[in-house]
C-alpha cells in the first residue's frame, strides 16, 4: 500500500453549509487567499518563496475546487479542530 501523500492527498476545507455549489463558489471567490496561503504553508514555509501577488485566478489555475455536500464521521471520538 502506497503512503497515504503519494497517493495525491489533498487538504478538506469545511464551511458552514450553503445553499448550493453557486454559493460555495461565491464563499470561495472571497476566502480564497487564506486558503491558498494555508496551501502554500504546506510546500513551502519560506514566504520569499510563494507568490506575493494572490488572485482568485491564480488560485483557481493551481488549485481544483471540488464540493460535497456530506461528510460522514466514522468514529466515536468528537471531531476536534487543531
Amino acid at each position: 500500500m502506497e503512503p497515504i501523500n503519494a497517493m495525491g492527498e489533498c487538504n478538506i476545507h469545511l464551511v458552514h453549509e450553503k445553499a448550493g455549489n453557486e454559493e460555495v463558489m461565491d464563499w470561495m471567490r472571497t476566502h480564497f487567499d487564506d486558503i491558498f496561503v494555508n496551501e502554500l504553508n504546506d510546500w513551502y514555509t519560506d514566504e520569499s518563496r510563494q507568490p506575493q501577488k494572490r488572485t482568485y485566478d491564480l488560485f483557481a489555475s493551481w488549485f481544483d475546487v471540488e464540493t460535497n455536500s456530506t461528510v460522514l464521521d466514522l468514529e466515536e471520538d468528537p471531531v476536534t479542530k487543531e
